[in-house]
């Protein structure tokens, strides 16, 4: 029963097959309670095995409760009261696992102008491989333990320094925290300072996740409109007391607008007002393609701003690295709640990302990557210039990794989205990212980042058979 056709099997794998057999038959009550077993050497016999093995198994089966041993007398089934568990079934009936990968996304067959996301093709692996040999060959032997809860201290130096020369943002290493990514971040300032039913001011739209973030807390969430000039300040409710304020002032996500000089100080003396603290999240903002970069709110303020960035976007999102840039007086409360969370991120990846940093191949990156993506960008506005003319407004599109294009007279619902993806093309409704809905239906947020050249008229010219389609009907 227990030997295959070969007749050589580890001994460890018919330990564990006998196991599971005897087992299955105490839950199918093949062997019911009160039952004595047969013997070591009788039940090795009827199985082919040696009578060490089963030995073994019947003191596995003791040690876990399922089996007695009563001196001189046997080995008996002990009375579990019916307790099978709920997921047991028959080892005939039990499938094997399915080796097969979930659709997270990645498995789809077309073009997919998903926004924010970067070139794939483009992960500087290479490089990335070669200082990570020379870091792993250089580790003191103390890296390899548990590191403080703030991350790798090479590493908040190189994104102090990065900063100041980007940024113009004057900060401490001791003042940033390592995180898993600009997700943890935010999450991390939610746990530290917001308590369930105090109110959050949100940009409006904004990205799903940071609703998902503010709702798991139990935020009361207050929506603000964006336009050209960014956050509407002036339309932040009088009487809504917040705890935080959400931007993105460098690049609006999703409508790509800066926040003005202007509301800046505006916002930074409600929040000096209030009390509140602002989350300064800075996206993408490193891919500029027109003017000088744009400063940080963080600039101004380094009491009332929690500055927030990520590595996802200028290298690669798999690297699971972001970081906040903390008023003073949260530092140490912060790590508290760090520690608690998850000890601290991964250290090995942060010694490499600092040596990356460090040797100029991030900034050598991000000027290729730009070179690449503004390609990609105005093929994009010519694509759709040339299939759609004058009836696609296009906006949105000096920085970052997507763009918005609006298409007056369409309705990008649930039904399209799905009828378009059966056409072999992804896309991705503003509306979708807005909490107060109904005013952003006719446009698309269209990434252009991890979308090759030859592809993007393609996508293009799908998008536009799809609603001519859609129209015929």
């Amino acid at each position: 029963m227990v030997q295959d056709s070969t007749g050589v099997q580890a001994a460890d794998t018919k330990t564990r097959q006998i196991y599971s057999l005897l087992r299955e038959r105490i839950f199918q009550g093949q062997y019911f309670a009160g039952m004595r077993l047969p013997s070591s050497r009788e039940l090795a016999q009827e199985l082919g095995v040696s009578r060490t093995l089963v030995v073994s198994v019947y003191e596995q089966l003791v040690a876990e409760g399922y089996l007695e041993g009563r001196l001189g007398s046997g080995t008996y089934v002990v009375d579990l009261e019916n307790r099978k568990p709920a997921s047991f079934e028959p080892s005939d009936q039990n499938p094997h696992f399915s080796r097969k990968q979930p659709d997270d996304g990645y498995g789809f067959d077309g073009v997919d102008f998903r926004p924010s996301f970067p070139s794939m093709e483009h992960v500087p692996r290479k490089k990335w491989r070669e200082v990570a040999y020379k870091v792993y060959d250089q580790l003191d032997d103390r890296e390899y333990g548990y590191a403080g809860p703030a991350g790798h201290w090479g590493l908040r130096i190189q994104i102090c320094e990065m900063l100041l020369h980007t940024k113009g943002i004057v900060c401490d290493p001791e003042q940033v925290v390592v995180t898993a990514g600009a997700t943890q971040a935010i999450t991390l300032v939610c746990k530290l300072l917001l308590q369930p039913g105090e109110t959050v001011i949100s940009e409006d739209p904004t990205s799903t996740f940071i609703h998902g973030i503010f709702q798991t807390a139990g935020a009361d969430i207050v929506p603000v409109p964006v336009d050209a000039h960014g956050l509407r300040v002036q339309d932040i409710p009088v009487q809504a007391h917040p705890r935080l304020v959400f931007v993105t002032p460098s690049h609006q996500f999703p409508f790509g607008s800066i926040l003005s000089i202007g509301r800046r100080m505006e916002l930074l003396e409600y929040a000096r007002y209030t009390g509140c603290y602002i989350i300064e999240d800075d996206y993408d903002s490193e891919f500029r393609y027109a003017g000088l970069p744009v400063h940080a709110l963080r600039e101004l303020d380094a009491v009332r701003v929690i500055y927030i960035g990520t590595f996802s976007k200028n290298l690669f999102p798999a690297l699971r690295i972001g970081y906040m840039v903390l008023p003073r007086d949260l530092v140490a409360s912060m790590e508290g709640v760090k520690r608690l969370m998850d000890m601290h991120t991964p250290t090995l990846d942060q010694a490499i990302l600092a040596r990356f940093i460090a040797d100029q191949h991030l900034q050598r990156h991000v000027t290729r990557m730009k070179r690449l993506y503004s390609r990609r960008r105005k093929l994009l506005i010519r694509s759709l210039g040339e299939t759609f003319g004058n009836t696609v407004q296009v906006s949105g599109d000096a920085a970052g990794l997507h763009l918005i294009a609006g298409f007056s007279g369409h309705v990008f619902d649930e039904e399209r989205v799905k009828a378009l993806a059966e056409r072999g093309v992804r896309i991705y409704p503003a509306e979708t990212y807005a909490i107060v809905k109904g005013r952003f239906e006719d446009r698309l947020i269209m990434g252009f980042g991890d979308v090759a050249e030859q592809q993007i008229p393609e996508g293009v010219r799908r998008i536009a058979g799809g609603l001519r389609e859609q129209g015929e009907k």
